[in-house]
């Protein structure tokens, strides 16, 4: 019988894997691009997504009152981990942290932020240097939350474990999957280097 993890594996890999020179949000150019929204906002993928979720939190040393992240990567989750956590009687509220304040209205930064000492957990989509990651958290302990765990879906095995590690040295950090369940790293390393080389001044002399 599959597993609700290995359902959403598959999912992704038929649907969220694009291959072919993408730019990236950090201005970095890639070989492939995990457009995860294509299964998180799928009618299909959004219910395995939260059940995975919320499989980790429960897994986190100390269970955490609230999940949020940074909008929109984190919207999804939330959304659907706490549908689950819900069917389960289980309390989890949601926040979701803009990338900054609003210009009108209420001007906030946190939407529905928890309350001060709140254990929270941060969870985004994909994970690249961990920017996106880390500015939650600096968002969430702002509002006086305690990060206790950090949740991402995709970790594309590029620094940003190491950096989230290391802003939150007490939390622990749980990638559902990492690149590897998707892709060979050597043979996108074979393919970088060729087309580095189809595209470099020498090459066209």
């Amino acid at each position: 019988m599959t597993s609700t993890k290995e359902a959403l594996r598959s999912l992704l890999a038929e649907r969220a894997v694009i291959r072919g020179r993408i730019t990236l949000s950090s201005g970095a150019v890639s070989e492939y691009y995990f457009d995860c929204k294509r299964v998180m906002l799928d009618s299909k993928g959004a219910p395995l997504v939260g059940e995975v979720f919320l499989d980790a939190i429960k897994t986190l040393p100390e269970p955490p009152l609230a999940i949020g992240g940074l909008t929109h990567g984190a919207d999804p989750i939330i959304g659907a981990a706490m549908m689950k956590a819900t069917e389960q009687r289980l309390r989890l509220d949601g926040f979701y942290i803009r990338k900054e304040p609003k210009k009108h209205g209420t001007q906030r930064l946190i939407e529905n932020a928890p309350e001060s000492g709140t254990p929270v957990v941060i969870v985004d989509d994909v994970v690249t240097k961990g920017g996106s990651v880390v500015k939650a958290v600096d968002g969430a302990e702002s509002a006086g939350c305690r990060v206790v765990g950090v949740i991402v879906l995709v970790d594309r095995l590029e620094g940003g474990a190491e950096k989230i590690r290391a802003r939150v040295p007490n939390a622990q950090y749980i990638p559902i999957f990492t690149l590897k369940d998707f892709l060979d790293i050597e043979e996108i390393k074979r393919e970088w280097k060729k087309n580095s080389e189809q595209l470099s001044p020498a090459a066209s002399m």
